[in-house]
């Protein structure tokens, strides 16, 4: 392919330079070298399969878009081989197509660049939505998850007209632009739960001087600290904040520090909800790592979130669960150490327990009550709790 050729990956339009002079499975063995091969749709994948744990990367050659055999090669490497390196759909598929690459294990698509013009980037990335909107537990349309890819993409033509400033963009560059648009009144809020280090590590990478606000509320694990200790160290974080409650507010009102066995509400009110007041108000916009799968509140979730006196930046609105796993894995950040102990949603000590297998991840936050959230929101300006139930935290 021509080096005019374009990558889609993520929804989004790459550089494919880097993708030239792949060989094809002849070349490929005869040289029993490299970690790359650019395999033609109609390969028998038995020759292949000696070679596939030295590989990174596989082409899949489709000759035009109405030749489908190359998602029955994709299918059988993922399903039948295990195979878990790059696979990349080579040819000229059209928007409507790549949601079914996608499913059948692709992780991006290279076009030429006369197929590439003649389509939006929007186009694709709307088609990714689609995807994710259709395949995703979760909560797409109003009246339940989508059953198909042509529902989920009418869902998506009406986050088009949702006036969301940043629709479209990657977590990357959602967080620049809003260090750009917020400039010095951004922050970060982390609760330091299972997958908090994705966001940590992204604005890192782009700028280590976010402030970001992490409330020690007295009661966490020590695992939760030597955590939080060490990825400011390897993050190089040099604006972290321990938001700690008011000395005096604790001795008087949980003297004994049984407070969350007598009231949590009570005790999250004075550990979390009022410090966290008394210090975020100066910012006008802070990041979360809410994500539009989690529940059907979030389902139409924008990227930038207006309205109120804060504003909210969702980075990873459009992730899913094994996009926060991927990112974790190519970035080498190191999970949460209770994560391995069967804590699959972590907050203070006294109040999480394991989680069984089939449970809902936040089902160990205040087992056996009727308590499901900490109360951090934000309503009109003002840290207020909530009365609803909801299933997920805010951070």
């Amino acid at each position: 392919m021509a080096l005019d050729a374009v990558l889609i990956e993520d929804g989004h339009a790459k550089n494919a330079d880097h993708l030239v002079d792949i060989p094809d499975l002849a070349t490929f063995i005869a040289a029993n070298a490299g970690e790359a091969v650019s395999l033609f749709n109609d390969v028998d994948l038995g020759a292949l399969a000696p070679q596939l744990p030295k590989l990174k990367t596989i082409l899949v050659d489709f000759p035009s878009f109405a030749d489908g055999r190359g998602f029955s090669v994709a299918r059988q490497l993922r399903k039948t081989h295990g195979f878990t390196g790059q696979i990349i759909a080579d040819g000229p598929l059209i928007p409507d197509q790549y949601s079914m690459a996608l499913q059948c294990g692709f992780d991006a698509v290279r076009v030429d660049g006369a197929t590439y013009a003649r389509q939006a980037e929007s186009h694709w990335f709307e088609a990714m939505d689609a995807f994710k909107s259709a395949y995703q537990r979760g909560y797409t349309l109003k009246n339940g998850p989508a059953t198909s890819v042509f529902d989920a993409r009418h869902t998506s033509v009406k986050a088009l007209a949702s006036n969301d400033p940043y629709f479209g963009y990657s977590a990357e560059k959602a967080i620049e632009t809003a260090l750009a648009d917020y400039d010095g009144k951004l922050v970060l809020a982390s609760s330091l739960g299972v997958d908090s280090v994705v966001l940590l590590h992204m604005v890192a990478q782009i700028d280590k001087s976010v402030p970001i606000i992490f409330l020690d509320t007295g009661k966490h694990f020590r695992e939760t600290l030597s955590y939080r200790d060490m990825l400011i160290d390897d993050l190089g974080l040099t604006d972290f904040r321990n938001i700690r409650p008011d000395p005096k507010a604790l001795g008087d009102e949980d003297p004994t520090g049984m407070l969350h066995a007598a009231d949590p509400d009570a005790c999250c009110n004075l550990r979390k909800v009022r410090p966290l007041d008394g210090v975020i108000s100066g910012f006008e916009a802070r990041i979360t790592g809410r994500k539009r799968y989690q529940t059907p509140d979030r389902h139409d979730m924008p990227i930038l979130e207006l309205g109120g006196r804060q504003a909210k930046v969702n980075p990873l609105a459009y992730w899913e669960a094994k996009d926060v796993t991927r990112y974790m894995r190519k970035h080498d950040l190191p999970p949460h150490p209770m994560l391995a102990l069967g804590f699959l949603s972590i907050g203070c000590q006294p109040c999480t327990t394991r989680v069984s297998e089939g449970e809902d991840p936040r089902a160990g936050r205040w087992r056996n009550s009727e308590k499901t959230e900490c109360g951090i929101h934000y309503i009109d300006g003002k840290w207020v709790p909530m009365e609803s139930k909801k299933t997920f935290e805010v951070f």
